[in-house]
């Protein structure tokens, strides 16, 4: 890749291929942020508030240790897969290189050859179990963040290629949503997607994925199953959104056995996820209030989830800094600033934070997460090398010219 003679993108630029070289090197299996948490003795300490932030201490300054010490076996992510596809057919569309088509394209066969078996359409879960209070989604169970974002990529490689197998895979992975994905109806008339079967959590961003994706394949198929869902899915986020902008994780009701301070919680790359989801869903219903609620959300994301030095942060604070928010920093700015001004230079301002404080010198390999006086160096795949990638090209691709 010629690098630019601009440094915010040449920056971007070289990170980026280091970032590439790193998963031919490496591959995607590894560990992951949520792998330990779902250990026996890390879960009985998740109950008392003083233990589980010890728990979490532990993890963090000794995290390679802590897995070894509890048998925590390295996993191969089908979201990695997914995000490591989009990063580089994007890189595709700045190089012209075939090369970054041809691992583009296996990683999608190597969705097709994970997905879940036994099921209406194309679906893949986490390899881990999923554990919190009242939710349980053992390891392998559909998740729909996950088929969200592996449809988004099957719809990219169709963009480019205008191959049928791409639209094919898209529209599967809808199909399974509709067909399998429990729905929860509102006395309002609206309804949201769950998080997975047998999650009964209300939640936004995995919500607004699957809107979106229906929509979108509704928009190039034509299809009438698609369209009343994702309209329902799409009025039931839009009317939760909070005077201010933000929209929590989730809703939260009393009466369900669901924790209210994650539910509650407005955090960074959830937000970023929402205000990705609309603003793909703007595009194709440029209507007023879709873009005000765009708008207003991002003024929210702006000014409370960002410091001036393009460090994210979450309403509930700004330690530790998390590489997952960082991508979706640089992810989301970029991609918004399609349609929304002051977006581009949030993502400059971002990248280069997270360049200058949680990129591995050695080989660009994206660290965990900054402390003030501390960093957890270790490389997590899934959470922080291919949302790196995906965002960092993503980046280059709307700045490149």
């Amino acid at each position: 890749m010629q690098l630019s003679n601009n440094p915010d993108i040449a920056i971007a630029q070289e990170w980026v291929g280091e970032l590439d070289q790193w998963i031919c090197r490496n591959g995607l299996r590894g560990y992951d942020p949520f792998d330990v948490k779902q250990h026996p003795l890390l879960r009985a300490m998740q109950g008392r508030r003083l233990l589980r932030r010890a728990s979490t201490v532990l993890c963090d300054l000794f995290p390679v240790l802590m897995r070894r010490a509890l048998r925590i076996a390295p996993t191969e992510n089908p979201k990695a897969h997914a995000l490591a596809a989009l990063g580089r057919l994007r890189l595709f569309q700045v190089t012209g290189d075939d090369g970054f088509l041809d691992l583009a394209r296996r990683h999608l066969q190597w969705l097709r050859e994970h997905a879940c078996p036994d099921q209406p359409g194309l679906c893949w879960g986490y390899p881990f179990t999923v554990r919190g209070k009242g939710v349980e989604i053992p390891a392998g169970m559909p998740v729909a963040v996950v088929g969200a974002i592996a449809g988004e990529a099957y719809l990219l490689a169709h963009e480019i290629t205008g191959a049928a197998e791409y639209l094919d895979a898209a529209r599967a992975v809808a199909a399974y949503c509709i067909a399998a994905l429990p729905r929860m109806p509102q006395p309002d008339g609206t309804c949201c997607f769950a998080y997975a079967p047998g999650d009964r959590r209300r939640v936004h961003n995995a919500n607004l994925l699957v809107a979106e994706l229906l929509a979108r394949v509704h928009a190039l198929t034509g299809e009438a199953a698609f369209a009343a869902p994702a309209d329902a899915a799409l009025r039931f986020t839009l009317s939760r959104q909070r005077e201010d902008g933000s929209w929590p994780y989730g809703e939260y009701d009393a009466a369900e056995p669901f924790e209210e301070e994650l539910l509650r919680l407005v955090d960074h790359h959830h937000t970023g996820f929402v205000l990705r989801a609309l603003h793909r869903i703007c595009l194709l219903r440029p209507e007023e209030a879709l873009r005000d609620a765009l708008r207003k959300g991002f003024r929210y994301y702006q000014q409370k989830l960002f410091l001036p030095s393009g460090m994210p942060v979450n309403a509930y604070g700004r330690y530790p800094v998390d590489i997952h928010a960082c991508a979706e920093g640089v992810l989301c700015c970029a991609v918004l600033s399609e349609s929304i001004a002051g977006a581009k230079n949030q993502a400059i301002r971002s990248m280069r934070w997270t360049w200058y404080r949680l990129r591995r010198p050695d080989d660009g390999a994206p660290m965990y997460r900054a402390y003030p006086a501390y960093t957890v160096r270790i490389v997590f795949p899934r959470w922080g090398v291919a949302w790196m990638h995906r965002a960092l090209a993503e980046y280059v691709f709307r700045f490149r010219a």
